[in-house]
């Protein structure tokens, strides 16, 4: 399989208010840490990674989610806001038409990666053009495959189904986006490419 560009699979960990604990609205949450693998668009190997904690303008950080993330209000204390992380992901990401932006449900990340550049005057569409590609597709295609349930598919329950679960740590956000691009690979090549 071959695409017509490199592929960024990024994963975002966010707080929210205390009443939209598990609701994830991404009008009413904070990026606390972006994670982002880029796969070489003919191999699918991944050449690069970025991991930067941000500290929370909006929404600190709550017991509900550190007992999701593990990132606590100490961790990001210290940390740049999203002002200054969100520009270094941009640089890191590239100039548009560069590398396909793509997530596991990218209806709540894009969004909220797009919201959080707006909201800091970052120029996301300088860098991110177009839709995402949302890699849990890839994932149902796969299970489908493999003759197996597909309603309710969630990455965790993929990644089980693929033999994959114990090689990554759930939220946190670039082991998210390494189990992501496990998806990709599996579905394309029959093997994860990650160790």
């Amino acid at each position: 399989m071959r695409y017509s560009s490199d592929i960024v699979v990024i994963d975002l960990e966010a707080s929210c208010p205390t009443e939209d604990e598990g609701n994830n609205s991404v009008k009413r949450s904070s990026i606390i840490e972006i994670g982002a693998v880029r796969l070489d668009r003919r191999s699918l190997e991944i050449t690069e990674t970025f991991s930067e904690l941000v500290r929370p303008i909006d929404h600190p950080i709550t017991p509900f989610i550190t007992g999701l993330t593990n990132i606590t209000p100490e961790m990001v204390a210290g940390c740049d806001s999203f002002a200054e992380v969100g520009r270094r992901f941009l640089d890191w990401y590239g100039p548009r038409n560069k590398a396909i932006i793509a997530a596991w449900g990218a209806y709540y990340d894009i969004p909220l990666l797009r919201k959080e550049c707006l909201r800091f005057q970052l120029p996301f569409r300088e860098h991110v053009v177009g839709g995402a590609f949302d890699i849990r597709g890839l994932g149902v295609a796969w299970l489908a495959s493999q003759d197996l349930r597909t309603s309710g598919a969630t990455l965790e329950s993929v990644m089980q189904k693929m033999g994959l679960k114990d090689r990554f740590t759930s939220h946190r956000a670039v082991e998210d986006a390494k189990a992501t691009a496990a998806v990709l690979q599996v579905h394309h090549l029959g093997r994860a490419l990650i160790d």
